[in-house]
């Protein structure tokens, strides 16, 4: 019998004790430069949904767009998707991303508010209006994008 309670007390102590914190594989984009992509990567969601509609899911120079930012920071789109899904599948860490990626588009769309309200050509000004356009609609899609993540850590959370 004592054995059993020694048993049972040890089980308790190691189920109740505080999760080792993982680290993440080696091979993954750091999370600073991957929270710098995702803005570019933001930046062109929103430029699709601006220039085509929420209705069309693929331009055909949207793959080309993608190309440029995975070369413009020196990785490959299976890089990309591996880090991106490593992300993805703990919501804590994906929403501090997310957090930082807003804040990064917040302090684009001073600039170009900025820029915007300066005194400049009509050219210029039609320019302007769909860079704001732009990071306005990344914006919006990515505080979706964000509240999903935080709706799903809150239910992890629940669970526990």
């Amino acid at each position: 019998m004592r054995i059993f309670v020694l048993m049972s007390t040890v089980f308790y102590f190691i189920s109740c004790s505080a999760p080792v914190p993982e680290n993440p594989p080696s091979d993954l984009i750091n999370k600073e430069e991957f929270t710098n992509i995702m803005v570019d990567v933001q930046l062109i969601e929103g430029m699709k949904i601006h220039k085509l509609g929420p209705k069309r899911s693929k331009s055909p120079d949207m793959e080309q767009m993608y190309s440029h930012i995975f070369q413009a920071h020196s990785i490959s789109q299976n890089e990309f998707q591996k880090t991106y899904d490593h992300y993805k599948s703990r919501p804590d860490e994906m929403e501090g991303i997310y957090e930082a990626v807003l804040d990064s588009l917040s302090k684009l769309d001073v600039e170009v508010k900025k820029i915007y309200n300066a005194p400049q050509k009509l050219e210029e000004q039609t320019n302007l209006d769909s860079i704001r356009d732009v990071i306005s609609s990344s914006s919006r899609r990515l505080k979706t994008e964000k509240d999903l993540v935080m709706r799903k850590t809150a239910k992890a959370k629940s669970k526990r």
